[in-house]
């Protein structure tokens, strides 16, 4: 079988194993990968059989052999395909068909392409003297082939076309009236290659077979892709004529671009990711360790900045607090701002994102915002402010400003980051906050005066007809604050309802000279605004006239600033009393505050509502279903919480004696 010449048309995937495995049987393969390059090799070289995989880019491989039924006759053609031989038994007709099914079928395929008689059908072979096709029929058979085939003359000037079939028409939407007598060239236009047009001129010029795929033009003007053979033919030695095969390819071609274009998006989508996960590790690590050596707010706010600013991908970054009005965003610290950015700035002048971060505590950002306050994208040279809100629980610690050098920076995926990056600053600004309190040897305690017939709990107490009360506060499960008053009047229930002050009120006990009342507020919690200022509120007594509140802060702690902060919300605000004490004489409660980081959120929470709702009480006026339902928990959840946190003061009590 040594000199047997094949050619395999196959798409290159798998090609290699069938053409070694023919090699190895002493065959001589040559491969081509669509039926246009099979056409073109087989009006050039002999070969004693051609294989073909059924499924090929364009045309398939029954549609090659019936093209080659009528130009190549003689050659024996062998179809390879993955799909049963009875799910196109209608189009094989005679043509021999090996299934693959792993080695065995390479095997058969060697078989059946080496011995293609043995294939044949087994009915004897038929006499057809007499019935072979006429010039008639053989023109009829090209006329009517499935892709487009025309003729030229190269004895006329100019190559012109002499013959067009009817697929030629369809492709390139010329009758062939039109074209006859005019060069092929004019189906070229604007984006023709030059180096492909000049490829096939000079394979013309020097007579040699040509395939190429050039962007062609129809009659309409409409571009398409055009796979073209063009090959010589001859006569008698002479050269007669030049043949050309055409396939519009414009769909291949395009999904192939499709295919490249999605490719490339992927693997820019990869890049940025890289680079994305480089940079936030980074970020993420530095200021994860700022966090854990910091031992206040200022140095935190300092550092953060800077980190960020330094940041391949970020320009400038700050943080700052808002006045608890919201008509005033402070700046902390900055990195990468303008010298001449101011330290307050009128919250109705911020960037709208900004504006839109303090409203919602949600993380905003905004594109090419060109204004003309201090903190705009533009007064930093960039394109992109992202406001991440720094939260923890139900209190802000204000807001940290991230600017990106360009639209690819702070995507989504990077927004996302950041907003679990605000929630581990605010995590450990909260953290500093409680250490700083809780570890200070000497407290400032304050005696605030309110004087103003709006605050939330004159109010209150405007609505009871008598002074309240404060005995504490707890948190629920979804984070509210719930604050608890005593007062000597007697409250009939539902007397709060239509307090503008007030969202949900209830009466937790009641005798003939106290009731005490379990309120939350509609707006923000005066305990919450305090904290945010680095205080702690420790008493409240508030008629509807004025609020008396004792507030203890930090030695280091800015008074002015507090009371400031506190006078652009309410009337009247005036300090009575200043006094600088030993703290660890004056709070028994400290025992609570030691063992803080031993109790989670919601024990701490179940603890104070059994307390302040009377449940350690004997007889109790209440059950834990009672206490469960004002957090918003089931009695187990309760009860499981309570426990968990007796166990915890008890251990910490033996460890303190």
């Amino acid at each position: 079988m040594a000199g047997f010449r094949i050619l395999l048309v196959h798409p290159a995937d798998g090609r290699d194993r069938i053409r070694d495995r023919l090699e190895t049987a002493g065959c001589v393969v040559e491969t081509a990968t669509t039926a246009t390059e099979a056409l073109e090799a087989v009006s050039i070289n002999r070969f004693d059989c051609l294989i073909s995989e059924l499924a090929l880019p364009g045309d398939d491989g029954l549609a090659l052999r019936s093209v080659l039924s009528t130009l190549a006759p003689q050659l024996p053609f062998v179809l390879l395909t993955d799909r049963e031989a009875a799910e196109i038994a209608d189009r094989v007709e005679s043509t021999p068909v090996v299934t693959k099914n792993g080695e065995q079928s390479i095997d058969r395929l060697v078989e059946v392409a080496t011995a293609p008689h043995s294939t044949e059908p087994t009915e004897p072979r038929q006499d057809i003297t007499g019935h072979e096709p006429t010039a008639d029929e053989i023109a009829s058979a090209i006329e009517e082939a499935p892709i487009g085939i025309s003729l030229s003359d190269p004895s006329l000037s100019d190559y012109p076309l002499v013959y067009a079939n009817d697929a030629w028409e369809t492709v390139t939407g010329y009758d062939t009236e039109e074209v006859l007598g005019r060069n092929p060239r004019l189906l070229q236009g604007p984006q023709s290659d030059p180096e492909t047009v000049e490829r096939l001129s000079t394979a013309i010029d020097n007579e040699e077979p040509v395939h190429v795929e050039i962007r062609n033009y129809k009659r309409d003007g409409t571009p398409f892709w055009n796979e073209l053979t063009v090959a010589p033919v001859y006569d008698d030695g002479e050269l007669s004529h030049y043949v050309g095969f055409q396939i519009d390819v414009t769909d291949r071609r395009e999904a192939e671009a499709l295919a490249e274009e999605r490719a490339r998006k992927l693997e820019d989508q990869r890049r940025t990711l890289r680079r994305v996960l480089n940079r936030v590790n980074g970020l993420l690590r530095e200021v994860s360790g700022i966090l854990v050596e910091a031992t206040d707010r200022e140095t935190i706010a300092h550092h953060v900045c800077e980190a960020i600013a330094t940041e391949p991908g970020y320009a400038a970054a700050w943080m700052g607090t808002v006045t608890p009005g919201e008509t005033t965003l402070r700046i902390a610290a900055a990195s990468g701002l303008p010298t001449d950015t101011p330290a307050e700035v009128a919250v109705e002048s911020l960037p709208v994102a900004v504006q839109q971060a303090i409203r919602t505590d949600e993380l905003q950002w905004s594109d090419d915002e060109d204004g003309e306050t201090p903190l705009d994208p533009s007064r930093v040279g960039t394109r992109r402010l992202l406001a991440v809100p720094l939260c923890y629980g139900s209190r802000r610690y204000g807001l940290l400003g991230v600017y990106g050098t360009d639209s690819e920076v702070l995507d989504r995926r990077e927004q996302q980051v950041f907003g679990s990056l605000g929630r581990m600053i605010a995590n450990g600004l909260h953290a500093v906050e409680a250490t700083r309190l809780l570890t200070t040897d000497h407290v400032i305690e304050l005696e605030i005066e309110i004087r103003d017939t709006a605050f939330a709990l004159a109010e209150i107490a405007a609505t009871v007809g008598g002074s309240i009360d404060r005995e504490g506060t707890t948190r629920t499960d979804s984070g509210d604050c719930e604050l608890y008053f005593s007062t000597d009047q007697r409250v009939e229930r539902g007397t709060l309802a239509d307090c503008p002050a007030v969202s949900k009120a209830r009466i937790v006990s009641q005798t003939e000279t106290e009731t005490t009342l379990a309120v939350r507020l509609a707006g923000t919690a005066i305990d919450d605004t305090i904290a945010e200022l680095g205080g702690v509120i420790t008493g409240t007594t508030a008629t509807a006239e004025t609020a008396q509140l004792t507030v203890e802060v930090p030695p280091q702690q800015d008074v002015r600033a507090l009371l400031d902060t506190l006078r652009e919300t309410y009337e009247t605000v005036e300090l009575r009393a200043r006094t600088e004490r030993d703290r660890r004489e004056r709070r028994p409660e400290e025992f609570a505050a030691a063992v803080d980081d031993r109790l989670t959120d919601r024990q701490q929470a179940a603890l104070k509502a059994a307390q302040l709702n009377g449940y350690f009480e004997w007889p109790r006026p209440v059950d834990g279903e009672t206490v469960a339902e004002t957090m918003g928990i089931t009695r187990q959840t309760f009860h499981q919480h309570l426990r968990a946190a007796e166990q915890k003061l008890v251990e910490a009590y033996i460890e303190a004696c």
